[in-house]
């Protein structure tokens, strides 16, 4: 008797830890913003912090061009800030894009959770989320806008 208590208690504490781990699973989200320019291509992550208590903006950029980027400035209009950053002697790991910036807001302040629709991120996101970039190469002064476009998960 006492040993059919211990499988069905085994048994119901497997199936919550299953139960647990699947609907803990299922609240992990995250909305990506990518777009490209003539020499460059960039992207903006939309995820939530681990205690899922802030929403994390990501950015990250990579360049189309195979010439020695000296430097680089990048600005971007978030709807929680303007962040700008600048890169002196940037090192571009080839076909990988190179963290930012990292920004972050509340969950209170931006209803974003899982499962939104294309419209209703392009309701929080009322103007375009670009990243404006000037760069210095072997051949002088260069600026550019990527414009960053809501990509829905298929």
């Amino acid at each position: 008797m006492k040993v059919k208590r211990i499988l069905s208690f085994g048994a119901l504490l497997i199936i919550f830890i299953g139960i647990f781990l699947l609907f803990n699973h299922s609240q992990t989200w995250s909305y990506h913003f990518q777009g490209a320019s003539e020499h460059w291509e960039g992207e903006c992550i939309l995820t939530p912090n681990r205690d899922k208590s802030m929403v994390l903006f990501v950015g990250k950029l990579m360049p189309k061009t195979s010439a020695n980027i000296t430097q680089f400035t990048v600005q971007t209009d978030l709807v929680i800030g303007r962040p700008k950053v600048t890169w002196e002697s940037p090192d571009f790991e080839e076909g990988k894009p190179l963290q930012i910036f990292g920004a972050s807001a509340g969950n209170g302040s931006i209803p974003f959770r899982a499962g939104m629709s294309t419209e209703e991120i392009n309701s929080i996101f009322y103007r375009d989320l670009v990243f404006e970039i000037t760069w210095n190469d072997d051949s002088g002064m260069h600026a550019e806008t990527i414009f960053l476009k809501f990509v829905p998960r298929s």
